[in-house]
Order: C-alpha cells, then structure tokens, then sequence
C-alpha cells in the first residue's frame, strides 16, 4: 500500500500544483510505454507498479475531498473501512470514473464493514466516525432543519386548537329542548 506522500515525493502540506508536478515526474520516470523495450520482465513489471501506485496517489491527493478522507485515515483514526484492493488507498470512485490514465486501480473499492464484524466490537457499539460523517453533510442538515420546522408547528397548532376549543366550550349552555 504505502503512503501517497511518500510514493510522490511529497510533505503533508503540498499544495495541488506540487502534486500535479509530483506525478508527472513520477509518470515520465514510470509510465509502461517507456520501459516497453527492456528485456527485464521484472523491471517492466516493478515500473508498471511504480505506475500504478503513482497513479492512485494523484487521484487521492489531487481531489480535496479524496485527500481529506485519506489525511483523516491517515492520522490514525479508528475506521471502520476494509482495504478490499491490492491499490492501497483506492476509493470506489477511482475505478468507475477511469482515473490513472487507462491503468485500473484493482477493482476494488472502501467498503463499510457490516456492524459488529470489525476485531473487538461489541453488538451495541456505535461508529462514531461514521456518524460524525452523516451528521454533517448538508443533506442532513437541510432535512434536520425542515423536521425541526414542521415540529414545531405542529406543536404550535395542537396548542392553539387546544386552547380555541376550551374557549369556545368553556361555560354552562343551556340547549333548548323542543
């Protein structure tokens, strides 16, 4: 797998024009079609590699979303996500959008474990990761906000009906029997 910085060359904070210039070093040095004619089959194969890893972590750290779901990830935080592709750090998105310049990121993809699969979870554990991540998109908010909106008139309107039927039935009425 490997660190994206590292495979780039790269610190923590570089910028994307730093990234851009980082992989096309990277894939001048590494792209197959240069090494085409070696006679080293492992060679070829080792750059083909190089390629790839390259490739992956262009796509990651080009993308500001990407590279901040991977920094998080990175830092260490306890995620609840399976490496399912021999591409390190690949999301689902690198293979179906055809990133990398026409070389596949294994097919594979982040995928949420089930609940209570990951070592030492209990049944009733909550992801908090996953959570925080739900909670905050906009989405979310946007519907909290018009839940918390028709609540509160609904409140509004059963007092109100509430108090205009104690009104209207407050008091004796004597009814007239004919």
């Amino acid at each position: 797998m490997g660190d994206h910085y590292r495979t780039l060359g790269l610190r923590r904070d570089a910028t994307k024009a730093e990234v851009k210039a980082a992989f096309r070093r990277s894939a001048l040095r590494d792209h197959p079609d240069r090494h085409a004619s070696s006679t080293d089959a492992a060679a070829r194969a080792d750059a083909a590699r190089r390629f790839r890893q390259a490739s992956d972590a262009y796509h990651i750290l080009s993308d500001d979303r990407r590279r901040a779901e991977y920094d998080l990830r990175l830092r260490g935080s306890t995620s609840s996500y399976a490496r399912t592709s021999s591409s390190g750090w690949a999301s689902s998105s690198s293979a179906s959008y055809g990133y990398g310049y026409g070389y596949g990121h294994g097919g594979g993809s982040w995928r949420r474990t089930p609940p209570g699969a990951a070592a030492g979870a209990s049944a009733g554990s909550i992801d908090w990761e996953f959570l925080l991540k739900v909670v905050t998109r906009r989405g979310f908010l946007i519907n909290l906000g018009f839940a918390s909106v028709l609540l509160s008139g609904a409140a509004f309107l059963d007092g109100s009906i509430l108090e205009i039927w104690k009104m209207n039935n407050s008091g004796d009425h004597d009814i007239a029997v004919v």
